[in-house]
């Protein structure tokens, strides 16, 4: 799932949710400050959520009048290490750094040790003009596409950019009272307990009542009702995984039998959820 936040100028996020968010993501955690006064990115990144929270709030307070991103990991591609903690530098770009939450359509060596995201970062994005590329109508549209299912902020102080933050697919977040903006509902510790359980993103509407929320479309729709329509794991409206939040042909977390290999998998949607066929590892 991962936890992307993005910061506003002069504004401070709970520190119960970036808590929150470590616990329900925790393989990594990184953050980056624009410093325009200064004209750089400050950045840390740790694999100990402490440590980066306390840095965090450390550096905010000496750095507060430009926009900031904050990170924590949930793996699914590319090794768990520090190399592969969020944000990351854009090329050679270093007033320039990119967050991701999501899984992108990234095409890799199987040696590959490197995630989805850095991989954008580092040759994608480079590779079609960097950071100014961003102020093209018809560049962001389509990485609007590339990245549908995904949030993407990029914060930059080079001065061939426009803004100094840019975020894709805004709209599929969460801003709360503080004007701060999170990526999903993980920066509340609920939600962990919930997914953990019914290996999905849910909620509790009425007492005695168990609801399913898709991240990508926000379809709402009652545990047991889905579970007699076999989606308990994905969203029957727009097919994307509740773990992740990618597309069935796309996502990691559904275990493809050998059967379902031999073929186009697509084809078998009614066979899902089945030990004979696989079954997602939520």
């Amino acid at each position: 799932m991962c936890m992307l936040c993005v910061i506003p100028p002069d504004t401070i996020p709970s520190r119960d949710k970036l808590e929150n968010s470590a616990l329900n993501n925790p393989h990594g955690f990184g953050y980056a400050i624009a410093v325009p006064k200064e004209n750089r990115i400050h950045t840390f990144r740790t694999m100990n959520a402490d440590e980066c929270i306390n840095k965090f709030y450390e550096d905010r307070a000496k750095y507060a009048d430009g926009y900031a991103i904050w990170h924590a990991r949930y793996a699914t591609h590319g090794s768990t290490t520090l190399d592969n903690c969020h944000p990351f530098q854009v090329g050679k770009d270093e007033q320039t750094y990119l967050a991701h939450n999501g899984i992108l359509s990234v095409i890799e060596n199987p040696k590959e040790q490197r995630s989805d995201t850095r991989i954008f970062a580092e040759d994608l994005l480079p590779s079609i003009g960097g950071v100014s590329s961003l102020d093209n109508h018809q560049v962001w549209n389509m990485l609007e596409d590339f990245t549908t299912g995904s949030k993407v902020a990029v914060l930059t102080v080079n001065p061939k950019a426009k803004h100094q933050l840019y975020l894709l697919h805004e709209e599929k977040g969460l801003t709360d009272t503080d004007k701060v903006w999170w990526s999903n509902n993980t920066c509340y510790l609920t939600s962990w307990y919930q997914s953990s359980t019914l290996g999905c993103v849910a909620g509790m509407i009425e007492e005695d009542e168990e609801w399913l929320m898709c991240n990508i479309c926000d379809d709402i729709i009652e545990y047991w009702e889905a579970l007699k329509q076999g989606a308990e794991s994905y969203c029957w409206k727009c097919g994307s995984c509740y773990g992740c939040s990618s597309t069935k042909s796309l996502c990691l977390c559904y275990n493809k039998s050998e059967y379902e290999k031999a073929y186009d998998y697509r084809t078998y949607t009614e066979k899902y959820n089945t030990d004979r066929y696989g079954g997602w590892y939520l």
